[in-house]
């Protein structure tokens, strides 16, 4: 038979037997309930404990918990092992109010259980989902827009890095919203995942990943984690196209722990090969799309799934259902060329995840080269992803530039450029202007036309534009001039009020004689500071 542990939120009441309660620690007020309410928009989760050992721990039925909502909706999720007796189901607490559950258990029927919780009020962002208004940004269930400034953490839920709880400070501290990180151990294989003759989980290693994904909604609840499961793991991946157990038991596990949690989203694989003919490294399209059906099919929570692949191989599952979001890896986006190709092609939010790094492939001005990515890629419709250190490769030291490092450390030390540095006055912009992305265009046609040189976008009342003002035409290369931006502008018929913003400085500036704007005719304006700049036009009448 099993006993019944209920953890709501992060507060955990395990009951032994009917006179016996142990809790343990609450969690941060601020991300998860402390009593015996859940947070909206929180994690809640029962636990159903065996006698004895689990027979077969990689089951592909495993007891399942069923879920009321309070407006009498149900999800049906499966139950995962936490260790080899302790079955526990979670839930995403989407709704107010009170929520029933019950189990089953057609292994063991006498286990069936049930109960109730009440979900509380809280100011928990969410999951984030397509915004509702416009397919190509995002937004938190909270409501909230959200802007994403994409990081490359690869190793940050990898039990040997010491150093993950400095990186994801740090990480919040920059500016980052969204971490890519595998569920590797090794340079890019998820052999740790499994037991040595893979006959059941490695149950300390996905325990310390869940730990690190609680570390992070505990304190940091805006930063989504994009979880890779296959890693670079061609092998695995290939294996569960040809109907290995434990290769599908990897996906069905990972959803069962993983998908209640509002931040995490789904990448099934990193830097693969896509192609129908066989060879090293490669996968069939085919068995991507079977494992994102899979993964579709059983998601309980309607969390974002996406892949990603090699360079220059764009994303071959743009017509695919399951596929949320379109990924790219490629190089030299500062113009956006890629997204704009892409948003033509899509009606999903599409990501350069992929580009330089502040080590591999460096440009040779880091900080300049990524505050024009960034800014670049947001003006195109679309979202870019950073990538500092070589968080692909396994820990080196303290003093290292391997695994997982603070950013600000690793600069403030010398092994790292600060490519990074400004991405937080993108924040102070958009905070600033209290503008979102939603319903904005690409319309570098306002700005010339020249998108190495200017960045539009408009939603027919307001214009953002970005100059780069670089001082070479080579993306890698060049750096930005020391001399004032100047814009050659043709906006719409009507007034506009302008307003200049320094993104090295987050300052605005006034605009002087330029401030006020009349549309439908052509202007020349000029920065009132040097290097790279952008200008806020707001309509008047």
């Amino acid at each position: 038979m099993y006993s019944v542990r209920r953890q709501i939120g992060m507060f955990v009441l395990l009951w032994l037997s009917a006179s016996q309660v142990h809790v343990s620690i609450a969690a941060d007020n601020q991300t998860l309930t402390n009593g015996r309410t859940p947070c909206h928009r929180g994690v809640w989760e029962v636990e159903l404990i065996a006698v004895e050992p689990v027979a077969d721990p990689l089951t592909p039925a495993p007891p399942q918990i069923i879920f009321r909502r309070p407006d009498q909706s149900e999800v049906r999720v499966d139950c995962f092992l936490r260790d080899n007796r302790t079955w526990v189901g979670r839930a995403y607490c989407d709704q107010t109010g009170n929520w029933s559950w019950r189990s089953t258990a057609d292994q063991v029927p006498a286990i069936n259980s049930e109960g109730t919780f009440e979900v509380q009020p809280s100011a928990l962002p969410g999951k984030l989902r397509q915004h509702p208004l416009d397919p190509y940004q995002f937004r938190f269930d909270s409501g909230p827009w959200f802007l994403h400034i994409g990081d490359t953490g690869y190793r940050f839920l990898t039990d040997t890095e010491p150093l993950w709880q400095e990186y994801i400070d740090q990480a919040a501290e920059v500016g980052f919203t969204k971490i890519r990180t595998w569920f590797c151990r090794s340079r890019g294989g998820v052999e740790a995942l499994l037991n040595h003759d893979r006959s059941g989980p490695d149950f300390d290693y996905w325990n310390e990943m869940d730990r690190r994904i609680a570390y992070a909604l505990q304190k940091y609840p805006h930063i989504q984690l994009q979880l890779i499961p296959y890693g670079e793991d061609a092998g695995e991946l290939n294996r569960y196209g040809d109907g290995d157990s434990a290769s599908q038991w990897i996906a069905r596990h990972a959803q069962a722990r993983f998908s209640a949690y509002p931040n995490i989203q789904w990448c099934i694989s990193n830097d693969q090969h896509i192609s129908p003919v066989p060879g090293k490294r490669v996968v069939a399209p085919d068995i991507i799309n079977r494992i994102g059906r899979d993964m579709r099919a059983r998601e309980p929570w309607s969390t974002l799934i996406t892949n990603h692949q090699r360079r220059f191989s764009g994303y071959a599952f743009v017509e695919s259902e399951w596929s949320d979001i379109v990924t790219l890896e490629d190089l030299d986006q500062v113009a956006g060329a890629v997204l704009l190709k892409y948003r033509k092609l899509s009606s999903h939010p599409v990501i350069n995840d992929e580009d330089r790094y502040g080590i591999y492939r460096s440009p040779l001005h880091d900080r300049y080269y990524f505050r024009r990515l960034m800014w670049a890629s947001l003006l195109s419709g679309g979202h870019a992803t950073y990538g500092g250190i070589e968080s692909y490769e396994p820990f080196d030291g303290p003093g290292g530039t391997k695994g997982m490092h603070g950013y600000l450390t690793s600069v403030k030390e010398g092994r790292l450029d600060d490519g990074a540095q400004d991405f937080k006055w993108i924040h102070t912009f958009f905070r600033d202007s209290r503008l979102t992305l939603v319903g904005f265009e690409p319309a570098d046609e306002l700005v010339g036309g020249n998108s190495l040189l200017a960045k539009a976008a408009s939603d027919g009342e307001r214009i953002i534009v970005y100059l780069s003002n670089p001082d070479s035409e080579s993306p890698e290369k060049s750096d930005v001039k020391v001399t004032p931006a100047i814009l050659e502008l043709t906006p719409p018929p009507g007034r506009y009020r302008s307003r200049w913003f320094d993104p090295r400085t987050g300052q605005w500036h006034d605009s002087g004689a330029q401030s006020e704007i009349q549309g439908g005719s052509h202007h020349s304006l000029t920065a009132p500071f040097a290097g790279d700049a952008v200008l806020l036009l707001e309509s008047s009448g």
